[in-house]
């Protein structure tokens, strides 16, 4: 009678095992040396070898030559292990026995020593699949039992067993087998069965089986009754629905050499094949991660045919690394998005053509959506300004005027630098001609560089418009950097009567007039030198250094320069928050850890603390008494105790880890007197109050809401 491969060829001892050499070593040395365990568990997925490990294990246990690594296959004992009649080896299936009372029958025999061989073995597969009170009842005998029992555990799923369970085995996890083990093995039984075979046919059964040897002798099986005797490439193909790589290669050359009647054929070509679209996108995107890893390991080694191997290389040159990248993340989010499609066809293809729309422009390719716009001449510079601008060629059109990078250097050069400090135009590399292998981003690149036309032609035509000449004394030049500017700047206002001003402020150009200035460096009103130049005022001693990034200048505010600290510590409290920058009002003052608890101590300790963000917002609630390092007393409201029961040992570890002999206690009543979480409010009306007020004090937002009656609205702190 014909007997399956993966029957047939089962390992029959460690020698014969395949890819598990990390669990045969350790129950070798342990056989050898005597040190048996009385529970062993084997994790791991489906066709690894637990139940054959196993199997061997009872084998060396119980074999006549004694307890050893290497039956003798020729005894009683071993023959009768191999052929599945050892009386003394209990095989039980976890999945049909699950009640508690399977599990006391089976219990029940532990005790009488065996009847043939030397240990009494129970081996039990899926063991996961029994219920928590067989677990239980299965634990007290698990951790004693008899001298002469052993236990054998098998599972595919260790996450389901009770960690008490767990902990009274030695868990050995078995890996799936890699592509190359599976391939040898296969091919050494093909040999055996004097089987033909095409080495890519066997790689391909190899791969299917997923890590599973048991998988792959299945599949080997059946392709030799499929191949009539004979496994060809061909015909593991069709017999396991998969497609032929050479079209995936074909679809990603056709994507991104923009080949729509290629793509197009080969759409048809997956719809007459009515094949499973998920696997054409599984195997587009595993090509998209093998040619991206090529790129950066070149001599990773293949396991394809000489043909194949070829298209590959020749694909990972081709393609750059930025494209790969961007195909792999369209071809993953289509995977994803496959269920939520009508048919998985519709998806595949939405897939296939967002591929095609989303591809990059390569280097010898440009936009001609508006050449004809392109083509025509620019407009005089007696056209109005508005006009003159929307003439002016889009980016993707500009490619067919682009200047020579001398012209285009010399009219960056033309222009101010301070002025365009943040203009991406002025980068040394817009300028530069590209003499290295350009990708899909070089020509980004290429299309910033032709944008400096446009730029040069708006300079020209703003030069040529006839502007009204205006005395510099009524340009206001003002720098954010220094700190008397505004000083300036009102002295200059004040000496300006009404009349100029409304002239000035009434003027049609007063726009252009403000940009002129930027044009060249600005000069100081009274000593003629670049503002840049001018050195701030010495202060021995600053109360704020106001933020960067704040939504409006303070910097240019000389609210407190020059004061000392120790005169606005003895100023009133209206005077010091009228005086202070915001920031600095909702600073914390700095408190000496020591003696009784204040509301002032703890707030400044638990908010410069390390505890977390929820046990912070807890503590804002209460008052800590009492003393420091001593006798400590949380008072919270009674409605909170729900919440600081969950917390309540972080923030005791947090105390007793900075001061070891605080003895924690927590008061639940309402708390009478001030809680941080009213005093950090306070803090934010007062800094907001006084951002407000900074804000309505500018001088230039003085002159729009006094000139233009505007308004200020929605301040916010950040």
């Amino acid at each position: 009678m014909y007997q399956v491969l993966a029957r047939k060829y089962r390992p029959r001892n460690f020698n014969e095992l395949v890819g598990q050499n990390h669990v045969s070593r350790a129950l070798t040395s342990a056989l050898e040396r005597g040190r048996l365990h009385h529970a062993y568990l084997f994790t791991g997925t489906r066709g690894v070898g637990k139940t054959t490990i196993a199997r061997i294990l009872a084998k060396c246990l119980n074999c006549e030559t004694g307890v050893t690594s290497t039956p003798c296959e020729v005894c009683a004992t071993c023959k009768a292990v191999n052929e599945g009649r050892f009386i003394d080896l209990i095989e039980i299936d976890a999945a049909s026995r699950t009640k508690v009372e399977d599990t006391r029958e089976l219990l029940d025999n532990v005790p009488y020593a065996p009847t043939q061989g030397r240990f009494k073995v129970y081996l039990i597969d899926e063991v996961h699949m029994l219920s928590t009170h067989s677990f239980n009842a299965l634990l007290k005998t698990l951790e004693e039992p008899p001298e002469h029992v052993k236990f054998l555990f098998a599972t595919t799923d260790p996450q389901k067993l009770p960690i008490t369970v767990i902990s009274r085995c030695l868990q050995f996890t078995l890996r799936p087998l890699v592509v190359d083990e599976i391939t040898e093995h296969l091919s050494n039984i093909l040999n055996k069965e004097e089987i033909k075979a095409d080495q890519d046919a066997i790689w391909q059964i190899a791969e299917s089986a997923q890590g599973s040897l048991r998988d792959a002798l299945s599949l080997t099986d059946q392709a030799i009754a499929y191949g009539q005797g004979a496994i060809q490439h061909q015909d593991v193909k069709d017999m396991l629905g998969l497609i032929d790589r050479t079209i995936i290669y074909d679809l990603i050359l056709a994507i991104h050499q923009n080949q729509k009647a290629r793509v197009s054929e080969l759409l048809m070509q997956f719809r007459q094949q009515a094949l499973d679209v998920s696997l054409v996108l599984d195997q587009l995107i595993s090509t998209l991660h093998e040619l991206a890893l090529l790129q950066y390991l070149p001599e990773l080694s293949l396991k394809y045919s000489a043909e194949i191997n070829n298209k590959i290389m020749q694909l990972s040159q081709l393609i750059s690394a930025q494209d790969l990248q961007l195909y792999y993340q369209v071809a993953c989010k289509g995977r994803a998005d496959l269920q939520l499609a009508v048919t998985q066809e519709q998806g595949f293809e939405m897939c296939v053509l967002r591929l095609l729309a989303f591809r990059p422009l390569q280097p010898n390719e440009i936009l001609v959506s508006q050449t004809q716009v392109a083509n025509q001449p620019i407009q005089p510079a007696q056209q109005p300004i508005a006009q003159q601008v929307q003439s002016i060629p889009q980016v993707d059109e500009v490619q067919a005027i682009s200047p020579e990078p001398e012209t285009v250097s010399a009219a960056v050069d033309h222009l101010d630098d301070e002025y365009y400090d943040d203009d991406p135009f002025n980068e040394p590399s817009a300028v530069q001609a590209i003499e290295d292998e350009q990708s899909s981003d070089d020509f980004l690149e290429q299309e910033l560089e032709s944008t400096v036309e446009p730029v040069q032609v708006v300079q020209a035509m703003v030069e040529a418009t006839p502007v009204q000449p205006e005395s510099n004394a009524d340009q206001i030049v003002f720098d954010p950097s220094s700190d008397d500017a505004l000083f300036g700047m009102d002295e200059e206002l004040a000496a300006t009567s009404p009349e100029q001003e409304a002239e000035k402020y009434n003027s049609d150009d007063f726009l252009f007039d403000e940009i002129a200035p930027l044009a060249e460096p600005a000069l100081s009103e009274q000593t003629k030198i670049p503002v840049q130049e001018v050195k701030q005022p010495e202060v021995t001693e600053s109360v704020a250094t106001p933020p960067q990034d704040s939504l409006f200048d303070l910097s240019s505010v000389p609210a407190v320069d020059a004061v000392e600290t120790s005169t606005v510590s003895t100023m009133p409290q209206e005077m010091i928050d009228t005086a202070l920058m915001p920031q600095d009002i909702l600073k914390l003052q700095p408190q000496v850890l020591e003696g009784v608890w204040t509301v002032d101590k703890w707030e400044f300790w638990f908010r410069n603390s390390e505890l977390s963000p929820a046990v912070q917002e807890l503590a804002q609630q209460g008052v800590m008494t009492g003393q420091i390092n001593a006798e400590s007393i949380f008072n919270i409201p009674k409605r909170y105790e729900a919440l600081l029961t969950q917390l309540q040992h972080a923030l005791e570890q947090a105390l007793k880890s900075e001061w070891p002999n605080t003895h924690f206690q927590v008061n639940y009543a309402e708390v009478e007197t001030t809680t941080p979480y009213t005093m950090q409010n306070e803090r934010k009306a007062k800094a907001f109050q006084r951002a407000s007020d900074l804000l309505h004090n500018e001088a230039a937002v003085k002159d729009l809401m006094q000139n233009f009656d505007g308004e200020i609205q929605n301040i916010q702190l950040k």
